[in-house]
């Protein structure tokens, strides 16, 4: 009797270690799934979630692709119908990505700019075929210091700029606003126009250009009175609702607040805040969204810009048929992306009432054909406006 009852005591002690070892197991297991060494893993289910399609398609793109974190929006007859925020804005330190979060949007930046002077020609104030260098252009004989000018350069227009067909100063081979590190964009464009010479006649040609829309920021400058950033934050983004976007800064110390941090050993080693006009803003998903549903041609909520001023936005000017004045078209969609070290973004508006964006603060490919499966998944979107 003695020595069954001691038997059952050891088989007693032998579970209660079990029990103890398994649970001291899952919590390490739990704390390691929290740290940095698996910046993807989903979140434990609380409820039913209607929209996991939604959140299962970047879920897998951020595996695939290796980003730590993501944060999407998505608005349907402008109504802001869902914003989510997904794994890490700072796998180092274990920082959640948050809806308000903030992320570099890069060439985004260009459809804002192309915004900017869709505005002042409204006003009267700009005209598309004015002329940008020499005694008749904007700018006049400001920058650069060679004359007479080199080649083209006085044949340079708005409307070169806003679609690419600037004739030169192109980013496939050698983007000239790499160059020259220590100057400002506009002591980099007079940089540029003294030393980059133009291959071809402006209007001739689509050569994705960032030294265009760096141009355009000037342009505005000179116009009003104001630099780039305070115009479009006053004339552009206030009168919707949108006050917490900003040119980025550019290093780690510099990160502004509610900004992610963007993973990539290059991403705050150059110059970045000088990009203003062609790839400079950070903003939040939802911000995206706001902006763009005041000017997806549907007047609800109402756009900032004339329909007659849209069909000139999104009509390509020239013989190109696929980029406009500051964005992308493809049928009913319009939509542009943005990338920079350690930094990817996208936005779509298409033709079933959706505008969307989302960004993610790692290098990927394919958020474009991303953004259209999530318009794509078999959810239904929520009824509630988030703005």
């Amino acid at each position: 009797m003695h020595f069954i009852n001691r038997m059952k005591m050891n088989n007693y002690i032998k579970r209660s270690c079990f029990v103890v070892m398994a649970a001291l197991s899952l919590s390490v297991g739990l704390s390691a799934c929290s740290k940095s060494s698996d910046p993807v893993v989903k979140p434990d289910p609380v409820e039913e979630n209607p929209m996991q399609p939604v959140d299962d398609l970047v879920y897998q793109f951020m595996r695939t692709s290796g980003v730590p974190g993501a944060t999407l929006a998505v608005a349907h007859n402008g109504k802001l119908v869902y914003a989510h925020a997904y794994g890490f804005a700072d796998s180092e330190q274990g920082e959640r990505m948050e809806v308000k979060t903030r992320s570099r949007i890069s060439s985004i930046s260009k459809t804002i700019t192309s915004i900017a002077i869709m505005k002042l020609m409204e006003e009267g104030k700009i005209s598309l075929d004015d002329k940008i260098f020499g005694d008749d252009g904007i700018l006049g004989n400001d920058f650069g210091d060679i004359r007479p000018y080199r080649p083209h350069i006085l044949e340079l227009t708005v409307k070169h700029c806003l679609s690419h067909h600037v004739g030169g100063w192109g980013n496939n081979s050698n983007d000239p606003t790499s160059l020259r590190n220590d100057l400002d964009a506009a002591s980099l464009l007079s940089y540029i126009i003294d030393n980059v010479p133009l291959s071809s006649a402006p209007g001739s040609s689509y050569a994705y250009s960032n030294v265009g829309f760096m141009a355009l920021g000037r342009v505005i400058e000179r116009i009003t009175g104001l630099s780039y950033e305070e115009y479009v934050k006053q004339n552009i983004l206030a009168p919707v609702g949108i006050t917490d976007m900003e040119i980025g800064g550019n290093t780690l110390e510099e990160r502004k607040e509610n900004e992610a941090r963007y993973h990539d050993a290059n991403a705050y080693t150059r110059n970045f805040s000088r990009r203003d006009a062609n790839g400079g803003w950070i903003a939040t998903a939802s911000d995206l969204v706001r902006l763009f549903v005041h000017i997806d041609g549907r007047n609800n909520p109402d756009d900032i810009l004339s329909s007659a001023t849209l069909q000139t936005m999104t009509t390509p000017p020239f013989a190109y048929p696929n980029y406009a004045l500051g964005i992308y078209t493809r049928g009913s969609e319009w939509y542009h992306g943005g990338s920079y070290m350690g930094s990817r973004s996208h936005w779509i508006r298409n033709g079933s009432g959706f505008v969307a964006a989302i960004m993610v603060n790692g290098n990927a490919t394919g958020l474009g054909p991303l953004l259209e499966n999530v318009l794509k998944a078999s959810v239904t979107w929520p009824e509630e406006d988030l703005f």
